[in-house]
């Protein structure tokens, strides 16, 4: 679990409505400079991933991010799509942080997505989550032959998708580094959507299994 939150409750939202009126304030700081200088706007390339760190908390506290593990998370989950993301930078701080760049953290990073998508099978085994949903995810950093093996149909990710992977370059850069161990440039061209039904998503529980207990091995 992510550390922030094993503070008293009262506290964490407490800071998480700090953390979003900084956010709040920030840009509308941005947007008053800008006005004059509007070179001022340029800033809005740093504000994004700011932003992302100090809207996580809230986003989670008001069920705009439900979280399968500290990691993996869905983004305005309906009963027809769940649409996955890994962690944000402000999960990366509190999370990953006692683990050593390079293999080590990255391991542990696909231990919890693997973890995620366990979590994710029980729901829908215990039908609180609908086996007709869609479960979709977009990255630069798919193992084809590993996802196609896994039943995920793959095809390329939508232009909206690819512009959201590069708007956030500076956080998924930083990230990558980390997992890699050393500087190194995501490559975000090669971005891949993957997707599958729930109830085949179910049927490859034991693949997903096997993997997880490999990795922890």
């Amino acid at each position: 679990m992510n550390d922030f939150y094993k503070q008293p409750k009262a506290l964490v939202w407490i800071e998480s409505i700090l953390f979003l009126l900084a956010g709040f304030f920030l840009a509308v700081l941005i947007i008053e400079k800008g006005y004059d200088h509007p070179l001022f706007y340029a800033a809005f390339i740093f504000y994004v991933p700011i932003s992302q760190f100090l809207y996580t908390p809230i986003f989670k506290l008001t069920g705009g991010y439900t979280y399968y593990s500290p990691m993996l998370l869905g983004y305005m989950v309906n009963e027809k799509q769940i649409d996955l993301h890994s962690g944000t930078s402000f999960d990366h701080l509190f999370v990953l942080r006692k683990y050593k760049p390079g293999i080590e953290l990255r391991n542990r990073l696909l231990a919890y997505h693997l973890e995620g998508l366990l979590r994710l099978i029980s729901l829908i085994e215990n039908k609180q989550v609908p086996e007709s949903v869609t479960i979709v995810g977009t990255s630069y950093f798919f193992n084809n032959r590993t996802l196609q093996k896994l039943g995920f149909q793959i095809e390329q990710a939508s232009a909206f998708y690819r512009a959201n992977l590069f708007i956030n370059f500076i956080d998924l850069f930083w990230m990558y580094s980390l997992s890699r161990g050393k500087v190194s440039m995501p490559a975000l061209w090669e971005a891949k959507k993957a997707s599958i039904q729930g109830a085949a998503f179910v049927a490859q529980k034991p693949k997903l299994e096997a993997l997880y207990g490999k990795l922890m091995r």
